[in-house]
């Protein structure tokens, strides 16, 4: 009895081994490759003994498994599609990789005895953009902050910045003078030395040493300015005293020019009424000399004189004029 049961449960386990070898089921493995380079997407499938793979097609995949359409990217009957074909051995391949080509790939099969079996896997592109430096031109002021800063984009992460001064890669050790330099370049206290032409090289694992990405290139312009602070302000001390004299000068000059006209204007008018010399004569002989003023006899003499004014009390003032005989 006890052998008849033993012979029983080892006839159930040969079924058993059976049925698992005879079970349909489809591996597929995955790809990681760089844009531009040709991926390839396994599929491995096994049948139960006496089927026929009848069809097998490709499809794009969500996460969760599901197909992307009902159209598939290539089949038995279609081998060929574009960038992508079916391979030999029935795998996916796909020419000049794109970013977009990442995502889930799932392979089908159909079989002559309608046994469908599927199953799907990740394709990882690598891949790595040209950094972008902004702004393209930067003016900062002697001991300000000048900032450079750009967007790092690729796969895997992370990625690596690298910031390069005049051709030559930045030591950006001092942290107090170099705060970030990452994705964004800080520079603190900028000086004349700090002035020049700036980029920046991307890498991540997949992209190093001379496949990294080199940025664009920017520029660092420092610009002086004059300080009140200390001993600084020297420019600021002779920029005054400068105003300051061209003041001075131009008060100087404005009074000198003041000078000027007026001695103009008194010579004019002196020109024009000048001064008459004048004589006095109290010699009473003398007066034959001269002509008295129009309209004024002289008694006494008899004489009339030319610009003369006589009063009694006093003596008569003459000019130097010619006398004026008396009409007979």
């Amino acid at each position: 009895m006890k052998i008849c049961s033993f012979l029983l449960l080892f006839l159930l386990y040969l079924r058993l081994l059976d049925t698992h070898a005879q079970t349909t089921y489809v591996t597929v493995g995955g790809d990681t490759v760089k844009v531009g380079e040709v991926a390839t997407m396994t599929c491995s499938y096994t049948l139960e003994a006496g089927d026929v793979l009848n069809q097998l097609v490709w499809f794009r995949a969500e996460d969760d498994g599901s197909t992307v359409g009902a159209n598939p990217l290539v089949s038995l009957v279609e081998t060929s599609n574009g960038r992508y074909s079916l391979s030999n051995n029935k795998d996916l391949m796909i020419r000049t990789v794109e970013v977009n080509d990442a995502g889930n790939y799932l392979c089908r099969i159909l079989t002559q005895n309608v046994q469908i079996a599927d199953d799907y896997d990740q394709f990882i592109v690598q891949y790595l953009e040209t950094p972008v430096v902004t702004p393209a031109q930067l003016s900062a002021k002697m001991d300000e902050t000048a900032q450079f800063s750009t967007v790092p984009v690729g796969f895997p992460t992370p990625i690596i910045i690298t910031w390069i001064k005049d051709d030559v890669e930045l030591d950006v050790s001092n942290m107090q003078k170099y705060p970030n330099s990452d994705a964004t370049l800080t520079i603190n206290n900028v000086n004349e030395t700090d002035a020049g032409v700036y980029k920046c090289r991307a890498e991540n694992a997949a992209y190093m040493g001379e496949e990294g990405k080199l940025s664009n290139t920017v520029e660092l312009i420092t610009v002086a300015v004059l300080s009140t602070e200390g001993p600084k302000s020297e420019g600021v001390c002779n920029s005054t005293g400068l105003v300051v004299g061209m003041t001075f000068v131009g008060v100087l000059i404005g009074f000198i020019l003041c000078l000027l006209v007026g001695f103009i204007i008194i010579s004019k008018i002196r020109k024009s009424n000048p001064k008459v010399p004048t004589s006095k004569n109290t010699n009473q002989s003398g007066q034959q000399e001269y002509m008295t003023y129009v309209g004024e006899t002289d008694k006494e003499t008899n004489h009339t004189y030319q610009d003369l004014q006589k009063k009694e009390d006093n003596q008569a003032v003459y000019v130097n004029v010619k006398a004026k005989k008396d009409k007979k």
